[in-house]
């Protein structure tokens, strides 16, 4: 049976957001937030068909660990230009839910976000592949406090570096990666006991029918994703050259150029270019 793809968010989080092999959460994010969870729950939520296949949303998965620190762990496949503030957001409604009005603010917990990103982000262009951010002052660099904490793992970064199997890190990342080669996922899973039960787990869930139905569910909403947002950009591009194609007609037509004449400079014919003026003049 074909290993299913581990970065697609649905099987994710059939994977990870399940309270009965919480383990195995523990393992990924003590290597994320180099910290030694013991124990923690998950918030379940059950998975629906209709959001799996439908118009994307945030499969992500919940956990609170037993000092009551909140962690929120997200894969987000497709880039939407939106990372920082959607992080910011659902940082902040994390942070405060089940904060009360007349509680002390002195009950509320460190809460971190993860995100496992499969796309470079524009804002990370000179981090790391795992950039970590916190509250800190801008010119000592002393954190203001430990209650927030965000970190962006930029999966095309860390295949363009050198892995040392000697970071745990580094070794569930090669875990995670589809089109890990079968001798080093071998080498990866015997060396780690929980990384040997998580790819036991994926192994199961790529054999149950019901599992792969979803997962293929999910791929084909993904794809659909991608398609229109390739083409609102590729619309967003041809407008944006049409309107600076207008702009240079306009300025020959202001020196006396004859539009046939202008027509000349242009991938376009007269009839064409009269169509697009009378439209940007209208204001269409």
């Amino acid at each position: 049976m074909d290993r299913l793809n581990p970065l697609n968010d649905f099987l994710f989080k059939k994977l990870f957001g399940d309270e009965n092999d919480r383990e195995l959460l523990m393992g990924l994010l003590n290597a994320i937030i180099q910290a030694d969870i013991v124990n923690l729950t998950i918030e379940n939520e059950k998975l629906k068909r209709l959001f799996i296949e439908g118009k994307l949303g945030i499969l992500d998965i919940k956990a609170k660990t037993s000092t009551g620190e909140k962690i929120n762990i997200e894969v987000q496949l497709i880039n939407q230009k939106n990372m920082v503030p959607r992080t910011l957001f659902y940082w902040s409604k994390l942070f405060v839910e089940g904060f009360e009005a007349g509680s002390h603010y002195n009950s509320l917990k460190k809460t971190v976000t993860i995100n496992i990103l499969g796309f470079k982000m524009a804002e990370l262009r000179y981090e790391h592949f795992h950039s970590i951010y916190k509250l800190q002052e801008a010119h000592s660099k002393s954190i203001l406090t430990d209650l927030l904490e965000i970190h962006f793992i930029e999966f095309p970064k860390f295949e363009e570096i050198t892995y040392d199997l000697n970071i745990p890190l580094h070794r569930w990342l090669l875990f995670l990666t589809e089109d890990i080669s079968e001798n080093l996922l071998r080498e990866v899973t015997s060396m780690d006991v929980i990384l040997n039960k998580a790819e036991e787990k994926l192994l199961r869930l790529s054999a149950d029918p019901d599992t792969r139905r979803e997962y293929e569910l999910r791929e084909k909403a993904l794809s659909d994703e991608r398609s229109r947002l390739d083409d609102a950009r590729e619309c967003g591009i041809v407008e944006g050259m049409e309107t600076g194609i207008i702009k240079v007609v306009k300025s020959l037509l202001a020196t006396g150029m004859p539009l046939y004449k202008a027509a000349k400079h242009t991938p376009y014919t007269v009839e064409e270019l009269k169509q697009m003026l009378e439209k940007n003049d209208s204001g269409a």
